[in-house]
């Protein structure tokens, strides 16, 4: 990893294209689920790694994933500051969602407007540790925050998935909130 940093620090365009093949749908996935919108998140995409390309001299950190993921998040954040982003559904219309895991486009709607009921600052962290599957120190690294403050913003998210929708069966490998 540290030679492909390296490349891309030379600004090595195949080296561009190699993370961007690592790391795009990844990237994508993450966004699409924080800003509910795939246009935008198709948009942003690209903006993170455009950023990755004419930032990555300034880069202070070994953990390139990581890195990218704190440019995505800063760009979704900016992003909701721009468009003032509010709750895209009231409670009362997702209450009654009863989701069990099962990949389908049904579900990934229901988990789509669960989450979007979670505030921001709970939401990327849910998404981060349950979906991305990113460990709490490289959260702690993104989002510039100790390890003991992600791992209680990751279970103030999970409890209030609870109280909003009761009890529910695990939403992905162990889950969302479970």
């Amino acid at each position: 990893m540290k030679e492909l940093i390296e490349r891309l620090k030379k600004k090595d365009e195949a080296a561009l294209k190699e993370v961007m093949s690592m790391f795009k749908h990844q990237v994508f996935n993450y966004l699409n689920l924080m800003l509910g919108n795939s246009e935008l998140a198709e948009e942003l995409t690209q903006d993170t790694f455009v950023k990755v390309y004419f930032k990555v001299g300034s880069m202070k950190t070994e953990y390139l994933k990581a890195w990218i993921f704190k440019i995505a998040t800063n760009l979704a954040r900016s992003e909701f500051r721009k468009r003032k982003i509010k709750k895209l559904l009231s409670l009362s219309d997702v209450n009654d969602i009863h989701y069990s895991y099962e990949p389908n486009m049904e579900n990934a709607i229901a988990l789509d407007q669960m989450l979007s009921a979670l505030p921001e600052k709970y939401r990327i962290p849910v998404i981060m540790k349950d979906i991305d599957e990113f460990s709490f120190e490289e959260m702690a690294a993104i989002l510039k925050k100790p390890v003991g403050t992600v791992k209680s913003l990751v279970f103030r998210g999970h409890q209030q998935m609870k109280n909003l929708y009761g009890p529910q069966p695990a939403l992905q490998n162990g889950g969302i909130y479970g």
